[in-house]
C-alpha cells in the first residue's frame, strides 16, 4: 500500500512539472531549451520547433524513469533530459552537414516521381593510404573505447548526475566526441566532421580516458581538494613513530580510490596520466611477474578530524593501475617483457579439468602474450594475479602542509618532475589549488593554442603563473620556481580572484583571428597586457580588436625606433627578465597608441559612448548630447524586458551597439522589443568591433522587418 502511495506521489508531481513546463504556451520549456542550445552556433529560429519536438519526445519517454531515492529534484532530472536531447538532435543534425548529399528521382506509392536525397559518406574507411600494400585508413584508426558502455554502466540512465559531471569537465572538442560515440559513429567519420587528423583524435581520445575523468563515473571524481574552510591539524600522538611500513594490494587500492579514502588530488601534486604508453606497459608487465617495485610514500594528514591519505609519491603507478583495471588501455606492443609465465589448472578436450588419481587438479604451466590485452584479455590466473600484487608503501604522519610539499618535491621517481610540475611545489597548497582551479577553466581547454599534453605536464600552470605574474609583478619576473615562491610569501588571494576574472572576460570577447596568441610561449604578455587596457575603460571588445590588427600589421609597426619583430630577432630567450619587460613596454605603448593616446584612454563612460555615436550614426556631438539620457533609459528598459537574463546580448561590450540601435530607432520611429527578443534568443555569439555588431543587427532587424511587413 506504502509503495503505492509513493508512486501515487510520483506520479503526481510529474504531472505537476509538466503542467508547469508548458503552461503560457510552454513558455518555460523553451527557456530551458535555449540555455542547452546557447551552448551551440548554427541554430536559427526556423530550427526551433525541431529542438522542441525531441524535447518534448525524449521527456515523454524518460519521465517513468524518475527514481526521487537518487537525492535528485525532479525539475534537476528534467533540464538533464533537456540537455541530452538537445545535444543529440545536434548531433544528428551535425551528421547530415558531414555527409555528401546526392539528390535523384524515386517512385512513388502512386506510380509518381519524388526527389530523394542519398547521404554518402565522403570518406570511406576501406580507403587507401601510404605505401605499404593493403593499408588502409581503418588500420591506422586508434581502438574505439568503449565510453557510452561505461557510462551507462555506472550511471544507471543517460541523465545521471556524475555522467552530467564527467561531460562538464570535458573540452568543447571532447564532448562532441562523446556525443557522436554514444551515437555509434565511427572513428573515422568523427575525425571528418571535427576536422581532426589521427594524431589529434588520439590526443582527444585520450583525455577522455585519463583517470581523473574516467573516475567521475566510478564515485571518485567528486574530490575538491582542499577548501577555503577546512580545519588542518596535528593528531596528538603517543608514539614518536613519525613513519611507517607496510604493504598493499592493487585490489585494496581499487577499493580506497573508490571510496575516497586515498587521495590523489593534492594541490601539490602533478596530474596523472604522466607515462608513455611503453612506461605503463612495462609498469603491468612487471606486476604480472611479481617484480618489485619502488615502494609507494604515502602522508596522513588530519582535516576537519578526519585522518586523510594523500599519495605522495606512486600516484602515477597507482591510477595506471587503476585505469588498466578498467580497461582504460591496451598494453602497447613496445615492451621489454610480454610473455608471462603462469600456472593453470589442466584441462580435458570438453574443458574440464583433469584430476589425479585422488581428485586433485594438475597444474600445467603456460604463457600469455600480454601485448595488445586489456585486463578482460588476460586469463583468470593472470587477472587474479594482478589484483592480489602488494606494493611496499611507507606512510608519513601526522604531516604539516610543509611536510607534504617537502614530500612530494623529494618523491618523483617514475618519470622526473616537469619545471612547471616543480615550480608549483613552491606556491605553497592555498595559491597552487587555485591555480589549478584557473588552469581547469574552459578558456584553456576550448580557445587558445594549447596542446593537450600541456595540461598533464602542469604547462598551463606555469602559464598561468606566469599571467598573474606579468598582470600584477612584472618587476618581480624570474624562473618559475623564483616567482612560485614569491607568490607564495606576496600574494594575494584577491590577485588570483582578479586573474581568474580577466580570463572569465577575455572567454567572451576572444575571435578565432587572435585565439592562437594565447598560447604557453606568448600568453603571459597579452594577459599582463589586458591587465593594463582594463585601466583605459574601453569595453572588452576593443582590446580583441587590437590584438586583431597586431596580427596583420602591428607586430611590424616601429614605436620608439624599433618594433615589436624588431625585439623578437634580437635574441632567442623568450623568458628573460629584460626581454619580458621589453615587450610588455613596447605592447602597452603600441596599445596606448592604437586606442587614440592615454587622453582618449582616460575619457569617461559617458564620453566614450558619445564619441562612438557620433561617429557611428553620422550625427553631431553637441546635438547627440541632449538625447542621451533618454537614449540611455530606453535602452535599460529594452534589456530588463525583451532581452532574456543570461543573454550575452547584455554583456558590456554589446553597449555601445545595441545604443546605437536605440538612437536609429528613434531616428526612424521604428519598435525595437520583439525583435531585440528575437535576436537575443537565436544569436549566441558578437562581434568585437561593436561599428560592426551595430551593422550586423540593423541588416537583421531590416529583414526581420520585412517578413513581417510581408506576413
Amino acid at each position: 500500500m506504502r509503495e503505492e502511495m509513493e508512486q501515487g506521489i510520483n506520479q503526481c508531481q510529474i504531472e505537476e512539472a509538466i503542467e508547469e513546463l508548458y503552461e503560457n504556451g510552454g513558455r518555460k520549456l523553451r527557456q530551458m531549451c535555449h540555455k542547452e542550445m546557447g551552448r551551440f552556433g548554427g541554430i536559427s529560429q526556423k530550427d526551433y520547433d525541431d529542438f522542441y519536438s525531441r524535447v518534448g519526445l525524449e521527456i515523454s519517454q524518460a519521465m517513468g524513469k524518475f527514481d526521487p531515492s537518487k537525492g535528485k529534484s525532479l525539475m534537476e532530472y528534467i533540464s538533464g533530459i533537456i540537455r541530452f536531447s538537445v545535444m543529440k538532435e545536434m548531433t544528428d543534425r551535425n551528421r547530415g552537414k558531414r555527409q555528401l548529399i546526392v539528390e535523384r528521382e524515386g517512385e512513388e506509392e502512386d506510380g509518381g516521381t519524388k526527389s530523394v536525397r542519398d547521404y554518402i559518406t565522403n570518406l570511406s574507411i576501406d580507403t587507401p593510404i601510404g605505401e605499404e600494400d593493403g593499408l588502409t585508413l581503418g588500420d591506422t584508426l586508434p581502438s574505439d573505447f568503449d565510453l557510452e558502455a561505461l557510462i551507462l554502466e555506472r550511471a544507471g540512465d543517460i541523465y545521471d548526475e556524475k555522467v552530467e559531471r564527467y561531460l562538464s569537465g570535458l573540452s568543447v572538442i571532447q564532448r562532441r566526441i562523446v556525443e557522436m560515440k554514444m551515437e555509434e559513429m565511427p572513428a573515422h567519420e568523427i575525425m571528418e566532421a571535427l576536422g581532426l587528423g589521427r594524431r589529434e583524435y588520439e590526443e582527444q581520445c585520450h583525455g577522455l580516458k585519463s583517470f581523473a575523468n574516467v573516475s567521475v563515473l566510478y564515485g571518485c571524481g567528486n574530490q575538491q581538494g582542499l577548501k577555503e574552510g577546512d580545519d588542518i591539524m596535528s593528531t596528538t600522538t603517543q608514539t614518536m613513530e613519525n613513519c611507517k611500513t607496510d604493504r598493499i594490494s592493487i585490489a585494496s587500492i581499487i577499493k580506497k580510490i573508490e571510496r575516497h579514502t586515498i587521495r590523489f588530488d593534492h594541490p601539490l601534486q602533478r596530474e596523472s596520466d604522466q607515462w608513455s604508453p611503453s612506461m605503463k606497459g612495462n609498469l603491468i608487465s612487471d606486476i604480472l611477474q611479481g617484480n618489485k617495485l619502488h615502494p609507494l610514500i604515502f602522508a596522513e594528514q588530519i582535516i576537519n578530524g578526519v585522518p586523510i591519505i594523500w599519495d605522495l609519491d606512486g600516484k602515477q603507478r597507482c591510477t595506471n593501475a587503476y585505469s588498466f583495471f578498467k580497461n582504460g588501455y591496451k598494453i602497447t606492443k613496445n615492451i621489454r617483457r610480454y610473455m608471462i609465465t603462469y600456472q593453470t589448472i589442466q584441462k580435458d578436450e570438453n574443458g574440464r579439468d583433469v584430476l589425479d588419481e585422488n581428485g586433485f587438479p594438475r597444474a600445467v604451466n603456460a604463457e600469455f602474450d600480454i601485448r595488445g590485452k586489456r585486463f578482460s584479455d588476460l586469463p583468470e590466473e593472470l587477472r587474479d594475479r594482478f589484483l592480489d600484487y602488494s606494493f611496499n608503501y611507507d606512510q608519513y604522519l601526522n604531516c604539516t602542509e610543509e611536510d607534504i610539499g617537502y614530500h612530494i618535491e623529494r618523491y618523483n621517481d617514475g618519470k622526473p618532475m616537469s619545471s612547471p610540475q616543480k615550480g608549483i611545489t613552491k606556491l605553497g597548497t592555498e595559491y597552487a589549488e587555485m591555480v589549478k582551479a584557473i588552469s581547469n577553466m574552459s578558456f584553456f581547454k576550448d580557445l587558445g593554442g594549447y596542446k593537450v599534453s600541456e595540461f598533464k605536464n602542469g604547462t598551463i600552470n606555469r602559464v598561468v603563473v606566469e599571467g598573474v605574474m606579468a598582470a600584477n609583478y612584472l618587476d618581480r619576473w624570474s624562473r618559475l620556481e623564483d616567482m612560485c615562491k614569491y607568490l607564495k610569501e606576496h600574494g594575494e588571494i584577491s590577485v588570483f580572484d582578479r586573474f581568474e576574472d580577466m580570463v572569465e572576460r577575455l572567454e567572451r570577447v576572444v575571435t578565432d583571428e587572435v585565439s592562437d596568441l594565447f598560447n604557453s610561449r606568448d600568453s603571459f604578455l597579452w594577459f599582463g597586457l589586458f591587465a593594463r587596457f582594463l585601466e583605459t575603460g574601453w569595453e572588452d571588445g576593443r582590446f580583441i580588436a587590437f590584438m586583431a590588427d597586431f596580427v596583420n600589421s602591428l607586430h611590424g609597426r616601429k614605436v620608439g625606433g624599433e618594433s615589436f619583430d624588431d625585439i623578437l630577432g634580437m635574441t632567442k630567450s623568450t623568458k628573460d627578465k629584460g626581454i619580458v619587460i621589453r615587450k610588455m613596454k613596447h605592447l602597452d605603448k603600441l596599445m596606448k597608441e592604437y586606442l587614440g593616446a592615454n587622453d582618449r584612454g582616460k575619457e569617461t563612460l559617458e564620453d566614450l559612448e558619445e564619441a562612438f555615436l557620433a561617429e557611428t550614426m553620422d550625427v553631431d556631438r553637441e546635438s547627440l548630447r541632449d538625447d542621451m539620457g533618454l537614449y540611455r533609459e530606453t535602452l535599460d528598459c529594452l534589456a530588463g524586458n525583451a532581452i532574456r537574463v543570461g543573454s550575452r546580448l547584455l554583456e558590456r561590450q554589446n553597449r555601445l551597439s545595441l545604443l546605437a540601435m536605440v538612437v536609429y530607432s528613434y531616428q526612424n520611429d521604428v519598435d525595437l522589443d520583439h525583435w531585440m527578443k528575437k535576436y537575443a534568443e537565436s544569436h549566441t555569439t558578437y562581434l568585437a568591433d561593436q561599428k560592426k555588431n551595430y551593422m550586423k543587427m540593423k541588416k537583421d532587424f531590416l529583414k526581420y522587418n520585412q517578413k513581417r511587413n510581408i506576413a
